[in-house]
């Protein structure tokens, strides 16, 4: 190799081997002066030059989007984490950074300082499963929040996202969605009723009317349409009155019951409506008391059963147990019946919606009023192992 042959090939290594530096260290920095070069030494330069430039537009692009996204999900309310499998912080968006600690956190395990436990209580969620974790202020109250957990892989890794938001104002939603679901149902309700009423007694003042002139108009034809207005007021007056039931539940009087021996209560109470039917029982939490109004939770737990019995169920479990922080007694209700419709489950607790033939749909609405009450939850799930429905309740100890 001469001498020129051995310079180029140095210079040209040289310059690669900058290149790749710069690419591995993400400096797109690096640009070569072509002016004084010639020949494969110049269009040498001039391709490192612009592979340099290809990666240092991606690389912008790159970081754009990046702060488009960050400055998109920190506009959400949700407050967002996003972790490694272990627990260690990747990112997380500003409603996180001022709902929970004020600064951003390195590791979930900072996080409990504000209620022991919380780091383990969110890592122990599974996809898309929720839950809730409360914990008392420093300057008083209690601040709780309903969280949830998705996985995403970037790179072959796994991480996950943590959703946390703040249970009062995810109430205040549902209640104004609800209030919203109410009005349509009455809306829907009272024009049934009051349409026939308005025409039928149209109807009936102008068969009156020409009663002396009209040899067809009769007796029987009075009557007829007199009845099915009395048919359709009294109807309207139940539903005014299953409407009064609802919205007047009466506030739960507490008293320190045993939960296992408010399950064997419910058990013989319906002995008779149960036969015929294989219903388990299982109580994991026998020497737990909770603070409620034990007719009002015996009519729920009551309710969740007939209704089991009605879905034609032949195998229902009735299951409590306690949470793993103490602070929650949950009694399930699961069963083998027919189920209920997927678009459904979102409705099922709206008054007087129902999926019975003869239905009014004021049991579940009752149900929920009541649990509400007592500062409680209950939620419906179609069973993912089979037929039926599962009916969880969670009142707080």
């Amino acid at each position: 190799m001469s001498f020129w042959q051995n310079l180029f090939y140095n210079k040209s290594t040289a310059r690669l081997r900058q290149m790749l530096e710069s690419v591995r260290m993400r400096d797109y920095t690096l640009q070569y002066a072509v002016d004084k070069l010639s020949g494969e030494e110049r269009r040498m330069a001039e391709e490192i030059n612009a592979v340099i430039r290809e990666f240092r537009e991606a690389e912008h692009q790159r970081v754009g989007e990046s702060h488009f996204y960050d400055a998109l999900l920190s506009t959400v309310d949700t407050m967002l984490i996003a972790t490694d499998d272990w627990g260690k912080v990747k990112w997380m968006n500003k409603a996180a950074i001022e709902g929970l600690c004020g600064f951003r956190i390195q590791h979930l395990d900072s996080l409990n300082v504000l209620t022991p436990g919380f780091s383990a209580e969110l890592l122990k969620l599974r996809k898309r499963e929720s839950g809730l974790i409360s914990y008392e202020q420093p300057g008083g109250g209690e601040k709780t929040f309903i969280v949830s957990m998705v996985l995403f892989f970037s790179r072959g890794i796994m991480y996950r996202l943590f959703c946390l938001q703040r249970a009062d104002s995810v109430l205040q939603q549902s209640e104004v969605v609800a209030q919203q679901k109410l009005i349509k149902v009455l809306t829907h309700e009272i024009m049934n009723s009051l349409t026939p009423i308005i025409s039928l007694s149209g109807m009936l003042n102008e068969m009156l009317a020409q009663e002396g002139d009209n040899p067809l108009v009769t007796r029987d034809d009075e009557k007829t349409a007199i009845a099915a207005i009395n048919r359709r007021a009294t109807g309207l007056l139940q539903f005014v009155q299953n409407y009064r039931m609802i919205s007047d539940v009466p506030a739960p009087q507490l008293q320190l019951v045993r939960v296992d021996d408010m399950i064997q209560s419910v058990r013989k109470l319906l002995s008779e409506q149960l036969r015929g039917h294989e219903i388990s029982i299982e109580v994991h939490c026998p020497n737990v008391s909770v603070q409620i109004d034990r007719s009002q939770i015996e009519q729920v737990l009551i309710n969740l059963l007939k209704n089991a019995t009605e879905a034609k169920a032949t195998e229902i479990c009735l299951t409590a147990k306690a949470s793993d922080d103490g602070r929650w007694v949950m009694v399930t209700v699961s069963d083998n019946g027919e189920g209920f419709l997927p678009q459904a489950q979102e409705r099922l607790f709206t008054p007087f919606f129902t999926t019975k033939k003869k239905g009014q749909g004021i049991g579940l609405a009752l149900c929920k009023q009541m649990i509400t009450n007592h500062g409680g939850t209950i939620n419906a799930k179609l069973n993912p192992e089979g037929n039926g429905a599962i009916f969880t309740v969670r009142i707080p100890v």
